[in-house]
């Protein structure tokens, strides 16, 4: 190999040297000219072959070098010549894999950043990168195309080039909050969603702007919808229910075997007429939105009103209806929306407690707000069935659900109602230990 071989030439030149001094000491100085010049010229000849290996090796590491630096520079041809078997050789074949490595991944980075651009460039909504500084350092073409730039947003503050201060108030939120922000906003005719996203190392937010006119618009026309079919409904169901009520009058001239149709027919006339008139109630309730008035009131007046109306159902089943002390309390309610909320709690309460139970509701206060409880030791509800219980048509148990009368729509009447009021609704269950649900007004601020 050529660096042994630059080993054994430096070798051989020292042993020859220690040999000419041994000849010169054996023979004498007069003899050994001859043979001194021969050892002189072989010296020459193994220091000129010693050194031009030492220049060899010298270019092959330079030459190493500018392949790297040529590789580290982008240069995707840069690569060694194959060499000899040897160091040298083998340092080529590892610094050629080596810049194989680096543009193979070089190459899967670049891909990867041109998908990150497209589906940046491509996105409907708005995306917004901003430094910890709170300075603009990517946006979305669409982000412009939403909010109407008045310029390159990149380098400046949000508010400079987007006129609109709430989506600046919403990202200034986020970064102090270090939490995520969002509200809406109708702009320019577009129903739009205002987001703000800390970054986890805690170096900035991201800024996204949802389009959200389509999906509004399709929810208008199926609210719309189902309202103009439940309105359509309710004449043809009112006149089955009036006829089952004349043929209840006259019951006892009935042939025996037509009274069980009768009791299905009013039972189920009942029942769907309890249905169309939920669904119309929730359907004015998200027409309404966030707009049903609201003023501080007290809260006990509401309560008795739903307990005196509930009394006569709950004694007829076996239900003991008991009030909590009363409490003066005032908050910030709709007393409309109180009362059918409550009405919807109590009732479904009072049907799923057993004869011999007990339904509670009391008033609490505290420092965050006034909370209106409805306890019942009935049967519970297990926590697996917690997150979608204030869902539409969403039941526990179907079958014991038809069978009290439920329509499957109280409970989302019930969060509806609490989010136009701006409350919060809560159930504290478990299988088997009665259920309890809260909920919480908000209270007048000085």
């Amino acid at each position: 190999m050529r660096l042994t071989s630059i080993r054994l030439h430096l070798l051989l030149g020292i042993g020859l040297a220690a040999a000419q001094l041994g000849v010169l000491a054996w023979v004498g100085a007069s003899a050994s000219t001859a043979l001194s010049g021969l050892v002189t010229v072989a010296l020459l000849l193994l220091l000129w072959r010693t050194l031009a290996l030492h220049r060899d090796r010298r270019q092959r590491l330079l030459e190493v070098l500018e392949v790297v630096r040529r590789g580290a520079a982008g240069d995707a041809s840069a690569r060694l010549p194959a060499g000899e078997d040897d160091e040298a050789g083998h340092v080529a074949a590892a610094v050629n894999r080596l810049l194989e490595t680096v543009r193979e991944r070089a190459n899967q980075v670049e891909r990867e950043r041109d998908l990150d651009r497209l589906m940046v460039r491509e996105t409907p909504n708005g995306l917004l990168a901003i430094d910890a500084d709170g300075i603009v350092r990517r946006a979305s073409p669409a982000l412009c195309r939403l909010l109407e730039c008045t310029g390159d947003p990149v380098g400046r503050r949000p508010i400079e080039t987007i006129p609109v201060p709430t989506f600046q108030a919403v990202i200034d939120e986020a970064a102090r909050t270090r939490e995520v922000r969002e509200r809406p906003l109708s702009h320019n005719g577009r129903e739009l969603l205002f987001r703000a996203v800390p970054a986890a190392d805690g170096t900035g937010v991201l800024g996204v702007v949802l389009d959200l006119t389509s999906v509004g618009r399709t929810d208008r026309l199926r609210r719309d919808f189902v309202a103009h079919v439940s309105h359509e409904l309710r004449t043809p169901i009112t006149a089955i229910v009036g006829y089952a009520e004349a043929m209840e009058d006259e019951r006892e001239a009935l042939n025996e075997e037509l009274r069980p149709m009768l009791d299905a027919i009013r039972r189920n006339a009942d029942r769907l007429r309890a249905l169309v008139e939920d669904v119309l109630s929730l359907s004015n309730i998200e027409a309404r939105g966030q707009d049903l008035p609201l003023e501080s009131q007290p809260v006990q007046p509401v309560v008795d009103a739903v307990l005196e109306r509930f009394g006569p159902a709950a004694e007829r089943r076996g239900v003991r209806l008991i009030a909590g002390p009363p409490v003066e309390a005032e908050a910030l309610l709709n007393a409309d929306a109180l009362e059918h909320a409550l009405s919807n709690l109590v009732d479904n309460a009072v049907k799923y407690t057993p004869g011999g139970g007990e339904v509670r509701v009391r008033v609490g206060v505290d420092d965050e707000g006034v909370e209106v409880w409805v306890e019942d030791n009935g049967p519970g509800i297990d926590p697996i069935h917690h997150p979608r219980i204030f869902e539409r048509f969403y039941r526990v148990d179907a079958g014991r659900s038809r069978a009290v009368g439920g329509t499957g729509l109280g409970l989302a009447l019930v969060k509806h109602l609490c989010s136009a009021m701006k409350a919060e609704i809560r159930l504290v269950s478990a299988a088997g230990e009665g259920a309890r649900f809260g909920i919480r007004l908000p209270v007048p601020r000085d």
